[in-house]
């Protein structure tokens, strides 16, 4: 699948319309092979380009998730140091902990928040361009802390009725009815995500 056809796809003039799709739960996944990671990501900035120009006039919010939870680790503090600090030091001491407090953040509801407050910081900026999209990517390095089924499955209060579509780029395939992170790991079912790799 290529990243022109998505570029088509987003260009489409009813596709941009936040009321087309599942209106509920507009969240749509774009499954790529995980050996073109960094591909897909300059892929992703090069969308933002195109679309932007004056003939489209679509301006979309670009998130790696794994950034944004590190940014979000680094500006919450408990006893006046980070919560990056702190789990960094814990993770010299016990590793494991460490890892179960990463994943419990990146579950949070807090995190959650926080990542809604900046799509819609985005969202309702006033611009003359056109705000419709959510790329969302990053579900590779974010992992084992947190995967893009839950994500999805959590985020869901924030999306429904946000006025805008949210696109996850997956490093995976999907085959047997199964999504399958790095075309390997097992993951649940995409929570009422529109594939759009059969569609495009």
């Amino acid at each position: 699948m290529k990243i022109e056809d998505l570029f088509i796809e987003l260009a489409d003039k009813d596709f941009q319309e936040p009321s087309t799709g599942n209106l509920f739960f507009p969240a749509y996944i774009y499954q790529y092979d995980p050996k073109k990671e960094y591909e897909i990501r300059q892929s992703i900035a090069d969308l933002h380009g195109r679309l932007i120009r004056p003939d489209i006039y679509v301006d979309c919010l670009i998130l790696n998730i794994f950034d944004e939870f590190i940014t979000y680790l680094r500006e919450q503090e408990l006893l006046g140091e980070s919560l990056l600090e702190l789990i960094l030091a814990q993770e010299k001491e016990d590793p494991e902990e460490a890892l179960g407090l990463l994943s419990e953040h990146a579950h949070s509801d807090v995190f959650l928040e926080y990542l809604h407050n900046t799509a819609t910081k985005h969202f309702n900026f006033p611009a003359k361009y056109k705000k419709v999209y959510l790329l969302l990517h990053g579900f590779g390095s974010i992992y084992p802390y947190l995967r893009s089924s839950e994500f999805l499955k959590n985020f869901e209060k924030h999306l429904s009725g946000a006025g805008y579509k949210l696109i996850v780029f997956y490093p995976g395939e999907y085959k047997n009815k199964y999504y399958h992170l790095f075309n390997m790991i097992n993951d649940d079912n995409i929570y009422r995500a529109t594939l759009l790799n059969p569609k495009v």
